[in-house]
């Protein structure tokens, strides 16, 4: 029997090399990456507001700019009228803390299965648990730090994108060769429209969440109910994990407020949850994206088992995206 010889040809050991030097790299600077991508969804949620300045006759830079200082004013808008009553009712738990103390106490007296635990254990463990986070203080301040210039630098990616979106478009063409120029250049524009599309969708779900959520802690005579809603429609943003993170505080609250809120508090997120996951979620995103919740559901679970929260964050639009190159390439399939 002839043994066989396997050739292999330089150029393929060279885009061999090639293709692992560029994963090396990719990894090593997968934080700019990462803000790159970041930015790249943000421009494909703004630009229908420059796309509508510039049908109103502004020039395109001027167009960039009044969209970011109209999305600022906005946001600052939001923060102002969140932070006034937001400070209140901190004020107010600070100064209502020794009365929750004494609350815990009395609870924690009154059960029977806790005969050991006294209110000086309690402060000694909460002591214990504070001088242990002092010292981790240089720590979250350096990431306080490393997160305000990640978002400058997110900010200036989406302002450059949004200049050259056009020539990003065009340049698509590189990875695509056998492509005629118009094509890639409307498969970009679909791209680009898809990922707009996730993100104010996306929005849309982070204010409902965070209405609901605000109107049943009101009702329930929880306090803080602003701020808790704020949490909640934020991390709404983060897929699995981010309602349980959001209930955990309003849960604390609930007990020291009055122990019988918790499971009120409880039931109220696990319905905003499961509404949210099974009509919101759907709902929006079936409409803004145009995927089956089941290629949702499916995509968030692979991506979260790949890379985490990222992972599950990133699935959706990533899904998107390849829904997009698919659906082009059926229905101008490739002549060889």
């Amino acid at each position: 029997m002839k043994s066989q010889v396997i050739e292999i040809s330089p150029k393929t050991i060279f885009i061999t090399i090639a293709i692992i030097f560029g994963l090396f790299v990719a990894w090593q600077i997968k934080g700019i990456l990462l803000s790159l991508v970041i930015a790249y969804i943000l421009m494909s949620g703004f630009a229908p507001l420059v796309d509508w300045f510039e049908k109103e006759g502004v020039n395109k830079t001027v167009a960039v700019l009044a969209t970011f200082i109209l999305i600022i004013s906005v946001l600052g808008l939001l923060i102002f009228a969140v932070i006034p009553p937001l400070i209140v009712q901190t004020r107010e738990l600070i100064l209502s803390l020794p009365q929750y103390i004494d609350n815990l106490d009395r609870f924690v007296q009154t059960k029977n299965g806790l005969p050991n635990i006294t209110i000086d254990d309690i402060t000694q463990f909460l002591t214990q648990r504070i001088d242990k986070a002092l010292t981790n203080v240089l720590s979250v301040i350096l990431n306080v730090f490393t997160g305000f210039l990640t978002f400058i630098t997110v900010a200036v990616f989406s302002f450059y994108l949004l200049l050259e979106r056009d020539k990003i478009k065009q340049n698509l063409f590189i990875f695509f060769p056998h492509l005629s120029k118009e094509r890639v250049y409307r498969l970009g524009h679909k791209i680009e429209e898809k990922l707009g599309a996730w993100l104010r969708g996306q929005v849309t779900l982070m204010l409902l969440v965070g209405a609901a959520t605000w109107l049943g802690l009101t009702i329930l005579g929880i306090k803080y109910a602003l701020p808790l809603a704020v949490v909640a429609g934020i991390l709404e943003i983060v897929p699995i994990i981010g309602p349980i993170i959001s209930a955990v505080p309003a849960i604390i609250i609930a007990f020291v407020q009055n122990p019988v809120l918790v499971i009120a508090v409880i039931i109220l997120y696990v319905v905003v949850q499961q509404v949210e996951n099974y009509l919101l979620v759907p709902k929006v995103m079936e409409r803004a994206v145009g995927l089956s919740p089941l290629i949702i559901i499916f995509a968030l679970l692979v991506g979260g088992s790949l890379l985490g929260i990222i992972g599950a964050l990133l699935a959706v639009p990533v899904t998107a995206i390849i829904q997009v190159i698919l659906e082009d390439f059926h229905d101008h399939p490739t002549k060889s």
